[in-house]
């Protein structure tokens, strides 16, 4: 925060200024500081989007995402999100925010002026799967549950799992070459996953990210959390 305050300060001289964040960062699992964020954009003038492709669908008590769960509803300017994680769609995504900035992303945005539009079974499963949402959303515990059950097994067994409370779990490697090779050995025992390495994160931050589903059981789970010991262990990663 004390960064982005200092860009703030650095660039009053601009015309417009925005402030453009993940709602839930893809590699780490954690939620941005939208409630700090907000205060800066306020207090300089600024406009804020968060894309929440990581969010919507689950994240907040009806699913709503980052905004709802942080309590900022109505001080974000634009919310950009995906159809295709939590709401189940194929493909697709939406822009959202306020009325006069959308009128003008119809008439500059490049990508909805020169795209194909949506499938029509997409467009209807995704406005579906917005009203089971605003309905009842028992996915949404699910998911969560089953991150907790996931992190908590892992973490017992000795993994270095980075904190969180999001569907995403980073199963912490380090070392490049061996978090891709534990994503190959863990995919002889059944289970796909992908080693990330830099430049997608850090150097020497290497990881598995792991991203759970309400689709999901605890058999599911356990076969997962078996494979991640045996493999572990086979590759000297935990005792």
């Amino acid at each position: 925060m004390n960064e982005l305050e200092a860009a703030l300060k650095q660039s009053q001289n601009a015309k417009f200024r925005m402030i453009v964040t993940d709602g839930v960062f893809s590699m780490d699992g954690d939620i941005a500081k939208l409630p700090e964020i907000c205060d800066l954009a306020e207090k300089y003038d600024a406009l804020v989007m968060v894309d929440d492709s990581h969010g919507t669908g689950y994240i907040g008590a009806t699913g709503r995402g980052c905004h709802e769960h942080c309590k900022v509803e109505g001080r974000i300017d634009l919310i950009s999100t995906t159809f295709g994680k939590a709401l189940g769609g194929a493909s697709g995504g939406c822009l959202s925010g306020r009325k006069e900035i959308i009128e003008f992303m119809r008439q500059k945005s490049r990508p909805y002026l020169f795209s194909n539009t949506l499938a029509p079974a997409v467009a209807g499963g995704t406005l579906k799967a917005i009203q089971m949402i605003k309905e009842t959303n028992p996915f949404r515990d699910k998911v969560v549950e089953n991150a907790k059950y996931f992190r908590k097994a892992m973490t017992d067994a000795g993994f270095d799992i980075l904190p969180g409370n999001t569907a995403i779990v980073p199963v912490m490697i380090y070392k490049e070459p061996l978090a891709v090779e534990m994503a190959d050995h863990l995919l002889h025992e059944g289970i796909y996953v992908i080693g990330f390495t830099y430049p997608v994160v850090p150097l020497d931050q290497a990881r598995i990210r792991v991203q759970l589903s309400a689709a999901h059981t605890k058999e599911h789970l356990d076969k997962a959390i078996a494979a991640f010991i045996k493999v572990g262990k086979e590759l000297g990663i935990i005792k």
